[in-house]
């Protein structure tokens, strides 16, 4: 049986609704619990979490997780997807989209890193942060416009993969680590007969041309940044004559998206890739990419080390080389690079983020037939 998806809407007069998509049973209505207060507390862990050399206690980011949840789920709502989680058929998962407004007052909601959402104890179980839980896949949804269709995967087509390695000569940047992440790229891509282009270095002007071969997935290992001020994400490319060219959201997006053809989906093994600001014109590079087509982006939100993300990528890719969809994997990575940190880290559970803009399977077009097989 396929797994079954529930999206979580909140929309822009701050009620709530969950909603089973197979047959659009919804849950009761709740409102977003977010005063001064709350909005003051998730604003002061969020400033904490920014600080990659802050040492961070469990308990701590399970008091986060439990203000999300607090924030963002009525008790019924809860009750209501905690019934769908026992309830779901063996071997399955529930897909959680978590969905926001675009407009003020509670766009300011689709910024807040959900992913340390904390389902509460129970009388008998303990609870668990959403990103870990083996029977979720927790991801954010931004829906296309009225009447936009999704995009279709082909039965048959060979997926494109293009791999860009960016590291400026610029002595300001450390160097970029991408040779283990590389190799389980090339493993995947052999085990599963996926094409592979890669590049080395290009300048944003190379990656332009490389992108009008229309990729399926790209995945992009160097620096990134995000400007609090400006509201604006940043990748580093080497720059034509020399140093270093930085290549804003929408500057980026417009490069791997001209002439209406943009990748399925983008994963960006870089720092703050996936740090947004929905108040300043969905400004942030994951969500300008979704914006301008991208169907589905894989970030990291937050300052990580390197040894982090190339052990979410490489997990990442052992993942998908097992023939789990691009948001299954990113559950499950986030789940191991946290838990196999020495000391484990739960600051690390949520710092990958995931944007969809498709509910169809995105890398693995033979999803839809095991799921047709198993009903």
């Amino acid at each position: 049986m396929p797994d079954a998806r529930i999206e979580v809407r909140v929309r822009s007069d701050g009620t709530v609704r969950a909603r089973r998509l197979a047959d659009n049973v919804p849950s009761a209505i709740g409102e977003v619990r977010y005063d001064k207060l709350h909005a003051d507390l998730i604003g002061l862990f969020e400033r904490w979490l920014t600080l990659r050399d802050r040492d961070w206690r469990e308990e701590e980011i399970r008091v986060f997780g439990s203000l999300l949840h607090q924030c963002l789920f009525s008790d019924e709502i809860w009750f209501w997807i905690q019934a769908q989680i026992d309830t779901r058929a063996a071997g399955t998962r529930i897909r959680l989209e978590l969905i926001f407004p675009a407009d003020p007052p509670y766009s300011r909601l689709a910024a807040i890193p959900w992913e340390y959402l904390y389902r509460p104890d129970r009388r008998r179980k303990n609870g668990i942060f959403l990103a870990a839980d083996p029977g979720l896949i927790l991801s954010r949804y931004i829906p296309l416009e009225d009447g936009e269709p999704e995009g279709d995967f082909t039965p048959g087509q060979q997926l494109q993969v293009l791999v860009v390695v960016s590291q400026p000569a610029d002595p300001r940047l450390d160097p970029v680590e991408y040779e283990d992440v590389l190799a389980a790229i090339r493993e995947t891509c052999d085990k599963l007969g996926f094409a592979r282009t890669e590049m080395h270095n290009p300048t944003a002007d190379a990656l332009r041309v490389q992108a009008l071969q229309g990729p399926h997935l790209v995945h992009f290992m160097g620096h990134g940044e995000f400007d609090p001020v400006r509201g604006q994400g940043s990748l580093a490319f080497r720059h034509p004559d020399r140093g270093t060219d930085w290549v804003d959201d929408r500057r980026l997006a417009t490069l791997l998206t001209q002439e209406g053809t943009a990748p399925r989906a983008i994963v960006l093994h870089s720092c703050e890739g996936g740090r947004t600001d929905f108040t300043a014109s969905f400004a942030g590079v994951a969500p300008q990419l979704i914006r301008s087509g991208v169907q589905c982006v894989a970030a990291m939100q937050y300052a990580v080390t390197n040894e982090t993300a190339i052990a979410f990528s490489v997990s990442l890719y052992e993942r998908l080389a097992d023939g789990v969809d691009l948001d299954t994997a990113v559950q499950d990575s986030r789940s191991r690079i946290s838990l196999e940190s020495v000391p484990p880290d739960m600051r690390l559970l949520g710092i990958p983020v995931v944007y969809l803009q498709n509910r169809t399977p995105l890398l693995n077009p033979r999803a839809d037939e095991a799921a047709a097989e198993g009903q």
